[in-house]
């Protein structure tokens, strides 16, 4: 393994330990500040509005920064972020932290793809190793903060500014790129209408909305199915374990292979939501369903990104990326939001089964009236 790709995955693998202590810990100190669990939502949704308006700016970015330096760059954000919250616990910080942690997020995850398909090696080995690596770091990060806060939680967000540090620091190590030339870029609009770029982003959108419910509304109906906290923090955890299994599995998957394992996989991952909607309360069940909705969220995750890169040149690689990552972002915000919305007038169930149906009909559709791109040949 060459400098670069061992320093790369360093680099994410620190990033996402800070960025798994800080999904346990954050929450945590904003309640015993004396928050409700109101204002700790709206936080979460900060997060998210700031990575999706980031996620618009990186086709700018690329077109004037190394993807090293937005690396580093964004590592430095999410430092700040958690030093922040050991200075001071007010609302008007942890909303400073919450927007500078989703820029953060942002940059790191799309630059670091971008790094990964310009160097040596086949675009979606290079990506799975990376994906590996984050979900390594978030695997971890939740038992450093639960270990951590039994001495106090300050100590984790320490720790999680430790781990962003650490990245910071890799990032140095990174082989330097040129700034992508987006003069020979399509742009957004005529790349969105390339086949294949448009099935990764349709892709994107379920795994944005996937993650979303894992951390929204598929706990709300373990709970309501008489599951425990920690049978719940078991089955998330047994699911990201699939997720990571399944991107090994798919590491040598043939190029040409690629889009139906999307589809594939996106079309599962819509039909475990609304499954686990009607299923019924059975832990064996509900176990299943999510280790098979983690491979397919594992599956998107890594292989829609290497769909629509394949389906780009060389220039317009950093656009596709952050294009597709875009949709991922919009899905973070918006499907929580939808089911929250459908709540008024239908209960959980219901709108679990329409926002898998919403996710999943748009892919029968897409990519059947053009010629095949890139990626498929």
């Amino acid at each position: 393994m060459n400098t670069d790709r061992l320093a790369s995955l360093v680099v994410v693998f620190a990033f996402s330990v800070g960025l798994g202590v800080g999904t346990i810990a954050i929450p945590l100190l904003a309640l015993g500040a004396g928050y409700d669990a109101a204002t700790v939502g709206f936080l979460v949704a900060t997060s998210a509005a700031s990575q999706l308006a980031f996620r618009l700016c990186l086709p700018w970015l690329f077109g004037r920064f190394a993807d090293r330096t937005l690396i580093a760059g964004a590592s430095l954000l999410m430092v700040a972020a958690f030093a922040s919250l050991l200075v001071s616990t007010v609302i008007a910080v942890f909303v400073v932290s919450q927007l500078l942690q989703g820029a953060a997020r942002a940059i790191f995850w799309t630059s670091s793809q971008t790094h990964a398909v310009r160097g040596v090696g086949r675009p979606v080995e290079r990506l799975v190793d990376v994906n590996v690596a984050g979900n390594a770091g978030t695997l971890i990060g939740p038992v450093i903060a639960g270990t951590l806060a039994a001495f106090g939680l300050p100590f984790a967000i320490g720790a999680a500014a430790i781990g962003a540090s650490v990245a910071v620091a890799g990032s140095g190590l990174l082989r330097r790129l040129p700034p992508y030339d987006r003069r020979r870029s399509a742009g957004a609009t005529r790349l969105l209408r390339r086949d294949g770029v448009d099935v990764a982003c349709w892709a994107s959108v379920v795994g944005g909305g996937w993650w979303a419910m894992l951390g929204s509304y598929i706990p709300v109906i373990l709970v309501g199915a008489g599951v425990g906290a920690g049978g719940i923090g078991w089955l998330v955890t047994l699911s990201e374990a699939a997720s990571i299994a399944g991107i090994l599995v798919l590491r040598r998957l043939p190029g040409g292979r690629i889009r139906g394992v999307v589809q594939i996989g996106s079309y599962t991952a819509a039909l475990v939501l609304a499954g686990l909607a009607v299923l019924p309360d059975a832990l064996a069940g509900f176990a299943a369903l999510l280790i098979i909705g983690g491979v397919a969220s594992g599956a998107i995750t890594t292989l829609a990104p290497a769909m629509a890169s394949l389906a780009a040149t060389p220039e317009e690689q950093g656009d596709v990326l952050a294009l597709s990552g875009t949709f991922r972002a919009a899905a973070l915000l918006a499907a929580p939001a939808a089911v929250g919305a459908l709540l008024a007038v239908v209960a959980l169930p219901a709108g679990m089964v329409l926002l898998g149906a919403g996710l999943g009909l748009p892919g029968l559709v897409l990519g059947r009236s053009r010629q095949p791109g890139r990626a498929n040949r």
